[in-house]
């Protein structure tokens, strides 16, 4: 979900308050960043992990981030933040995000998906009821504790300010790319899209907080634990991830043997997990070792 749409939100979905704050205050320091270094790479290469959205309060000391920054000449995000237009992508989105005509999306999911959404809704079923689930999800749902966070306080936007005069940038896939991600979602893909952003959402601030606090104890095993379905859950937000995350693997690939100090910044929740960019790296064959 877009940080402007959840600003924009016509959907509530309230805290259940439920995950210990213990589990924050267990996250010691252990010295290590959300940072990894490919050591059998021709040219130095680093993997960073970014929360997309911080509050100013949550930086901390960024020395390791700063030398690998510094020794990088080829930044490549997760698109290429100098033709990443926000109203680029919307105008890609909207025209897929509607039923064509005669259907609505109470036909379309279980009568359980139906009535959640009623129940979180604050705008009547006219407005939304023509929506596909991605769509609702991506364009209109807002969870608590999302407007303490913002983009320019993202390490994103940290790298893109210390570089943009000399770097050389990419992405790991276009505009286009993003957004068939949603747009060539099937009616099942779309549905568990949507419930577990919910879900993700009912668990929040508290979540946000948590993943706050995992990736500044560079724990990429605790992010995994607390994004990746719950057993008989839904998985379709999760799998969006992985799927996105495979696709990248041949670029990055071609990034590491191009011979050129590289820096891949992406967001942390596709680094953790046996299917994360870093189980997935250490199987083709690269020492991958986290900083």
């Amino acid at each position: 979900m877009s940080r402007d749409a959840a600003r924009n939100s016509r959907f509530t979905i309230k805290s259940h308050r439920e995950i210990s704050h213990r589990l924050i205050v267990d996250l010691r320091r252990n010295g290590r960043h959300f940072i990894w270094r490919i050591k059998n790479a021709p040219a130095p290469f680093y993997i960073v992990g970014s929360m997309h959205a911080l509050r100013q309060s949550d930086y901390f000391a960024l020395h390791d981030f700063d030398r690998a920054i510094n020794e990088s000449h080829f930044f490549i995000f997760e698109r290429d933040p100098t033709a990443n237009d926000p109203a680029v992508l919307w105008r890609k989105l909207l025209p897929h995000a509607s039923y064509s005509r005669g259907l609505t999306i109470q036909q379309k999911v279980s009568p359980t998906t139906f009535a959640l959404l009623r129940r979180i809704s604050r705008i009547p079923q006219s407005a939304y009821e023509t929506q596909k689930p991605w769509a609702i999800a991506v364009l209109n749902l807002k969870a608590q504790g999302m407007d303490t966070v913002k983009s320019r306080f993202s390490l994103d936007h940290y790298v893109y300010e210390n570089v943009r005069h000399r770097g050389r940038f990419g992405g790991l896939e276009t505009i286009d790319d993003f957004a068939r991600s949603f747009t060539e979602m099937n009616d099942r893909e779309s549905e568990s899209f949507l419930l577990q952003a919910i879900e993700y959402g009912q668990r929040s601030p508290e979540l946000l907080n948590e993943t706050i606090a995992a990736w500044k104890a560079g724990s990429p095993q605790r992010i995994y634990e607390l994004y990746a379905p719950r057993k008989a859950g839904a998985s379709g937000y999760w799998r969006w991830v992985e799927n996105r995350s495979a696709r990248w693997l041949p670029r990055i690939d071609n990034a590491i043997q191009s011979r050129e100090p590289t820096m891949v910044i992406v967001g942390a929740l596709h680094l953790g997990g046996p299917r994360g960019l870093i189980a997935r790296l250490r199987e083709r064959g690269y020492i991958v070792e986290q900083m």
